[in-house]
Parts: C-alpha cells; structure tokens; sequence
C-alpha cells in the first residue's frame, strides 16, 4: 500500500508557492491589459483660485470650488481640497489646496496648483498614439491624389445630392 506521506509534504508546499505567486501579481504590470485612470477628490484650478477675493463668505466659497472634501473638526476655519490621480499608466500626480477663514469670512489659501496637468498624467503610451496619428492624418492629407477639401454634402456618403 502506497504511502500518504509524500502527497502530505507536498500539499503545503504547492498550496505556499500558489499563495505567493498570486499575491505576487497584484504588483505585476502585464503588458496589454487596460488600467483605469482613478482620480480622487476635487480638483482645483487657476482660475478657480483667481475667483477667491478674501471677504467671501463659505457660501461663496464653496460655489466656486465646490465641497470641501475634508473639513476637520478641530480646525474649522481650514477646508481642504486634496487630490489624487493615479492614471491606469503614467506615475501618480498629487495636488493639496487648503483654505482658510478669518471670523467666517475667506481669509487665505495655501498649496498649488497642478502645473500642466494633461502632460503629467497622459502615458507615454498614449503620447505615442497621439504622435501616430497625427503622423497618419498628415500623410493622408498630403498624398497624391487625395480628394481637395469637397464642398459640403459632395460625395459624402449618407448625404442625397441636391
């Protein structure tokens, strides 16, 4: 009668390897698979900066940057305006805004914003995509033969003749 002894030492040790390749792939990137963007919180502008004039009132406040995400209970007169995005590639981009009221009026705010925005979380991948099309839409359009600009409803598919 065969022994049970080596399937019982083996078991444990499959099971192991198993457990640690899997949790191991959770900090794999694989090529080719999708990862969404995540963005966390409220994104602050510029512009939306440039509207505060001290003396507005929370109200006020909050209609230009929207709700607060945090406001902390031991320090009421301070909103915070944190955010965090992570794009499925491309590294993380983190902004903090915090603002600051003087007897219930907008007094201050501290942090910055998010200098060009677009460029810090656009993959390079997408960079790339980006860069060939514009390559295949400038070959196109100066290929021989290719049609002129046509005059509106000429020859455009789905359009009857006039």
């Amino acid at each position: 009668m065969p022994s049970i002894l080596p399937i019982a030492r083996i078991a444990p040790a499959g099971v192991l390897v198993l457990a640690l390749v899997i949790s191991g792939c959770s900090a794999l990137r694989f090529p080719g698979v999708y990862r969404i963007d995540i963005p966390q919180g409220n994104f602050v502008t510029e512009d939306m900066l440039g509207q505060l004039e001290p003396g507005m009132t929370p109200d006020q406040v909050r209609y230009v940057l929207g709700q607060p995400t945090l406001i902390d209970p031991f320090t009421p007169d301070a909103w915070f305006y944190p955010m965090v995005y992570q794009p499925g590639r491309g590294k993380k981009v983190e902004q903090r805004i915090v603002v600051h009221f003087d007897n219930g009026v907008y007094a201050w705010h501290e942090g910055e914003v998010i200098e060009d925005f677009r460029r810090k979380v656009t993959g390079q991948q997408d960079l790339e995509l980006q860069e060939r099309l514009r390559q295949q839409e400038r070959e196109r359009d100066s290929a021989p033969g290719a049609p002129a600009s046509a005059e509106p409803g000429v020859n455009e598919p789905g359009v009857p003749s006039m």
